[in-house]
């Protein structure tokens, strides 16, 4: 039973995410606003909601250890396995990234990151609570102001979101969000319940569960609307999904998280998955390298897929 919920939560949520990708670039098209805008934001955001809603669920559950797993399990996916194959698939031409938007993450990352381990209690615990939590959304939407500035700027290339959009109606459009959410909450709940049965039959921690199966069904979204935006010849929104993703997880999921109850983070259980997150984010500040060539970002999409597999061997053989 818990592995068919656990099936069953990640079809629906890959399922969910299709129809909400699909009406959020319609949405976004009206938006008159860079490619690069529309994957960091109404991309990113429809794509990310599977973590938002397994990571809330979970701290209602008390699962501290599976939403924190969630999300860094995530972040890894989306640079190690979403943008790795993009970069590497991208052989013809330079992926013009936004420089703004990847400086915010490596910030955000190490300004989250060196708190927690400076507030570790004798146990190796660091915990949020929930007036943190409400800092980080104000910080989020703060940082969407400024994002979105910014694309309004780039306002001119809007011919590869017209490609992947459908010229729908407003009222399909609607649906198709509506109905993307609703698929998105089910598949969440299914999810969440069957990984946290799975791992207590299993005698498996609860962040080797999150880290694995639940962050890669949850980053499903994020590949296949990456590799969609690839093959309509739309770079910038793959990886503008991906930056906005690893954003919005790090900032406003873990924000949502510590409101709903306090996130407590055993730093010692994590502590190179942590590590493997901050190595892949700074080595994406390669891809704000001048007239950087497309072996440099071929290479770096090899250097983030072979470190997202040996992470993966490594949860393996450590983690079992």
């Amino acid at each position: 039973m818990a592995v068919a919920s656990l099936l069953g939560g990640l079809a629906i949520l890959a399922w969910g995410g299709d129809f909400l990708v699909a009406g959020a670039a319609n949405l976004a098209l009206r938006m008159k606003v860079s490619p690069l805008f529309i994957g960091i934001t109404v991309v990113a955001a429809g794509t990310s909601l599977p973590e938002l809603v397994v990571c809330v669920i979970a701290q209602f559950e008390q699962s501290s250890g599976l939403a924190i797993g969630n999300i860094v399990g995530s972040n890894i996916f989306n640079l190690g396995l979403v943008l790795g194959l993009v970069l590497i698939l991208n052989r013809q031409s330079r992926i013009e990234a936004g420089s703004f938007e990847i400086k915010l993450l490596v910030l955000s990352t190490l300004a989250l990151l060196i708190p927690l381990y400076l507030d570790q209690r004798s146990d190796g615990i660091s915990t949020l609570t929930w007036s943190v939590g409400i800092v980080l959304e104000i910080v989020f939407l703060i940082l969407l102001l400024l994002i979105y500035r910014t694309g309004r700027k780039q306002s001119s290339v809007l011919r590869e979101v017209d490609e992947m959009t459908t010229g729908e109606s407003s009222l399909k459009v609607t649906t198709s969000l509506i109905l993307g959410t609703l698929l998105l909450w089910i598949g969440g709940e299914f999810l969440v319940n069957g990984a946290i049965t799975l791992a207590k039959s299993l005698d498996i921690k609860e962040s080797t569960i999150g880290l694995t199966i639940v962050a890669a069904g949850t980053g499903a979204p994020e590949l296949f609307a990456s590799l969609a935006a690839f093959r309509r010849g739309s770079s910038e929104i793959a990886v503008g999904n991906v930056l906005g993703s690893n954003l919005f997880n790090f900032i406003a999921i873990v924000g949502a998280a510590a409101i709903v109850s306090p996130l407590e983070i055993r730093i010692g259980e994590i502590q190179m998955d942590l590590v493997v997150m901050v190595i892949m984010t700074i080595s994406i500040c390669l891809l704000l390298v001048p007239m950087k060539s497309p072996r440099l970002q071929n290479g770096l999409g090899f250097f983030l897929l072979l470190l997202y597999a040996l992470w993966l061997l490594s949860i393996v053989i450590l983690k079992q």
